[in-house]
Formats: structure tokens, C-alpha cells, sequence
């Protein structure tokens, strides 16, 4: 009777966590893989954000606007920020680079 009531309240207790939070916790179980997928990957698509800026002789506050964000969320990685801190510049670093790359494309 009381693993039918501990499971009935995980249950409940996994579907109240909101996008945010499950992601949250899949990054906290292997925060350091998470955090070298990561800076690898937003690093290297902010890179070609810039590339293309410069390409297109673009503007420089574009340019300074995708290096400071990149750098942003390296520094809140390396740094092991909270779980969503380093989610959330995750994903605005992501979609601002990928922003700027359609722009300048």
C-alpha cells in the first residue's frame, strides 16, 4: 500500500514539473557532458554568426551583440551556474546566433 501511494506521488509530482524544470534535471544528472555538448556547440554556431556578419560587412552592434551573448553563456557554464540560468542563455544564445546567420546569409 505505501509504494502504491510513493508512486502515485511521483506521478503526480513528474507531471506538475513544467518543460523547464525536466530539462533542468536531465542537465543537473550529467551537468558536466551537458556543459561540453554546450559550449561547444553555441560557441561554434556564434562563431558562424560572426563569420557571416563580417562577411556582409554587417553592423558592428550586431557583431558585439552575438559575441557578448556567446561569451555570456560560456561564462555562466563555466562558472556552473544554476540549472536554468545555463538552460536559458543556452537556448537565447542559440536563437539569437541562429537570428543573426539568417539575417546575414
Amino acid at each position: 500500500m505505501a509504494t502504491t501511494h510513493t508512486l502515485n506521488t511521483q506521478k503526480q509530482a513528474n507531471i506538475s514539473l513544467s518543460w523547464l524544470d525536466k530539462r533542468a534535471l536531465g542537465f543537473e544528472n550529467a551537468r558536466f557532458f551537458w556543459m561540453a555538448v554546450y559550449i561547444t556547440s553555441q560557441s561554434c554556431l556564434g562563431s558562424v554568426a560572426c563569420m557571416y556578419i563580417l562577411k556582409n560587412n554587417g553592423s558592428d552592434i550586431l557583431l558585439a551583440t552575438g559575441a557578448m551573448v556567446t561569451m555570456g553563456c560560456n561564462a555562466i557554464l563555466i562558472a556552473q551556474g544554476p540549472s536554468k540560468w545555463c538552460l536559458i542563455s543556452f537556448y537565447i544564445s542559440v536563437i539569437l546566433n541562429t537570428i543573426l546567420i539568417v539575417l546575414n546569409f
